[in-house]
C-alpha cells in the first residue's frame, strides 16, 4: 500500500513533530511506497518530507484549509491526516497491508498517553442540520459496524482517501475549534464506506483531555 502521511503543525506546536516522524521511520515503510506531507510550521528536512509552509495570518486556526491542501497535494490515494502529537505504533504499516484499501474513510485504535483508548470508533448523534448540536460521542465495539450513518471522525486522526476528500472537501470557512470535523462526519456518513481497521495502533504524544471518558470495549 502507498501512503501519504499528511501533518497539520504550528510553529508554536511543533516540539512534538520530531516523534511523529520517528515514529514514521520505525515501521520501515518502503521508501517509494510513502511519502510525508507537512503542513505549516518551520522547514525541516527528514526522507521522503515534502514541508509546506503556510500564512497563520491570514486566518487564525485554519486548519480546514491545512487539511485540504494535503489532499491537493498528495501523491496517493491512501492518506493519513494527522495533528503532529499522533504517532505510530510499528505494526501500524503491516496490518494496513493486510486489512486492504477497501475504504473511503478508516479508523484505527487510538490512545491517549495513558494507554486508554480515545475518541476513535464513535457514534454521535448530532442532527445533520445543526451539527453544533451535540451530546457526548458514545464509543463502539471496533467488529460493530452497523451504526457507520451515525458516526463522526476526530480531527486529531483522519485515514481517507485523497479521490474521496477532494470530492468532499473541508468547509474552509470553519476552523480549529468550531466542530469543524463534526460538520465534516456529518455531511459524509450518510454515503461514506467508512470501516475500522483496530489492528493499526496510534497513540498521542501529549495528552488530550478524555471526552467522553473510554470504555473496555474491543
Amino acid at each position: 500500500m502507498d501512503w501519504t502521511f499528511g501533518i497539520i503543525t504550528h510553529s508554536d506546536t511543533s516540539h512534538h513533530l520530531p516523534g511523529v516522524l520517528a515514529s514514521i521511520d520505525e515501521m520501515r515503510i518502503p521508501e517509494n511506497k510513502y511519502e510525508i506531507v507537512v503542513i505549516g510550521g518551520n522547514p525541516i528536512e527528514h526522507l521522503n518530507l515534502y514541508h509546506i509552509p503556510f500564512d497563520e495570518s491570514i486566518k487564525s486556526n485554519w486548519i480546514t484549509r491545512k487539511k485540504n491542501m494535503v489532499a491537493e497535494n498528495a501523491c496517493f490515494d491512501n492518506m493519513v491526516i494527522i495533528h503532529d502529537y499522533v504517532g505510530f505504533k510499528p505494526s501500524w504499516y503491516e496490518n494496513f497491508v493486510e486489512f486492504g484499501d477497501n475504504w473511503d474513510v478508516c479508523m484505527n485504535r487510538i490512545l491517549n498517553t495513558d494507554g486508554r483508548r480515545f475518541r476513535d470508533w464513535v457514534s454521535w448523534e448530532a442532527t445533520d442540520h445543526n451539527p453544533c448540536n451535540w451530546v457526548a460521542p458514545s464509543f463502539i465495539p471496533y467488529a460493530n459496524h452497523s451504526r457507520t450513518k451515525k458516526m463522526y471522525v476526530s480531527g486529531s486522526y483522519l485515514c481517507v482517501k485523497r479521490s474521496f476528500l477532494c470530492e468532499n472537501r473541508f468547509d474552509e470557512s470553519y476552523s480549529w475549534g468550531q466542530t469543524e470535523d463534526g460538520e465534516w462526519s456529518c455531511r459524509v456518513r450518510n454515503f461514506w464506506n467508512y470501516r475500522c481497521n483496530p489492528k493499526s495502533v496510534v497513540q498521542f504524544l501529549k495528552h488530550k483531555q478524555h471526552f467522553p471518558e473510554p470504555t473496555d470495549y474491543d
